[in-house]
């Protein structure tokens, strides 16, 4: 069976299996939802196989595979954890295991959930029963109640290399059917783009290959970076990027990585002055983002220091 746990750092986890010693709760902590859950679900593999290697083969595993294990509680049932889902929680905890020696109850976002529901559900943490095991994964820690983070060992995720996730999604495994889009035929870079500006975050990777508009940013800024270079182009390139205004941050990011391809591949000097001029107003434009000014202005300036610096580095 396909095993995450073999590409990513979970150090706390690694030595309580070590051990034969699991922690009551773990805190599974990225920016990345996706990949925060499809690392809890490994692990709750981990956990409830038969010879806790997450084998594939054993009834256990097959249950899990299947999304019939009766010992794997998965939630929000809708789209927060609530004070309903906590009830749910102490309901089961409660009972025996049905297959194994363990239950496991994977809590996705709880960062996203209502007080109210952290609170309800904390009583369970700080009485644990042997036979549970808790996983919450989280985005923002901070919207943690420290009383909660306290009860939990906590696993803090980094990227992966491009590689895996190119892997991962080609050969989507069985254990993450119900996470990650099935196998799909990508066209020409498509694959090779989204995980360039997904950043090791396979969540982003994704949200790339399912966004209508990745393509046609993707030649948008491909046009901007090689052909674009007179002044009677700017309304109308000005126009195409502000279409994307609400994703300006994500354009932003592809427009820096296709300059920095740029620069690697370039062999004149002035040249690549001249990409790392344009890559540094880029990064100016992240900075007024966060200090609101108006998404029109930021655009019009780019599109105009980008053209001053292609007519003094000579860069078309």
């Amino acid at each position: 069976m396909e095993n995450i746990i073999e590409k990513v750092c979970l150090n706390a986890f690694r030595h309580d299996l070590s051990e034969n010693k699991t922690a009551h709760a773990y805190l599974v902590v990225s920016p990345d939802e996706v990949f925060n859950k499809m690392v809890a679900y490994s692990m709750a593999g981990f956990l409830l196989c038969n010879e806790k290697t997450l084998c594939g083969e054993c009834l256990a595993c097959k249950k899990t595979l299947a999304g019939t294990n009766p010992d794997f509680h998965v939630y929000p049932k809708g789209k927060n954890f609530l004070v309903d889902d906590a009830v749910s929680i102490i309901e089961k905890s409660i009972e025996s295991p049905m297959g194994g020696s363990v239950k496991v109850f994977l809590v996705n976002n709880i960062d996203l959930s209502t007080l109210q529901a952290q609170n309800k559900i904390l009583k369970t943490l700080e009485e644990p029963s042997k036979s549970n095991v808790f996983i919450l994964t989280a985005t923002n820690e901070n919207k943690i109640l420290p009383t909660v983070i306290s009860r939990t060992r906590k696993e803090y995720l980094l990227p992966l290399e491009k590689e895996q996730i190119k892997n991962i999604i080609e050969n989507p495994p069985a254990l993450y059917k119900e996470i990650l889009p099935s196998k799909k035929n990508y066209i020409g870079n498509e694959l090779n783009d989204a995980i360039s500006f997904g950043e090791g975050w396979i969540g982003k990777t994704i949200n790339a290959l399912e966004s209508k508009f990745f393509s046609q940013q993707k030649n948008l800024v491909r046009k901007i970076s090689t052909s674009f270079s007179s002044s009677k182009e700017f309304a109308s390139v000005s126009a195409e990027v502000l279409k994307f205004k609400d994703e300006l941050k994500n354009f932003l990011v592809l427009l820096e990585n296709e300059h920095r391809n740029l620069l690697v591949h370039e062999t004149d000097q002035t040249k690549c002055e001249g990409q790392v001029e344009i890559i540094k107003e880029i990064h100016n434009c992240f900075q007024e983002i966060e200090r609101n000014v108006n998404v029109n202005l930021i655009v019009d300036n780019l599109l105009m220091k980008i053209l001053e610096i292609k007519y003094l580095y000579k860069l078309n």
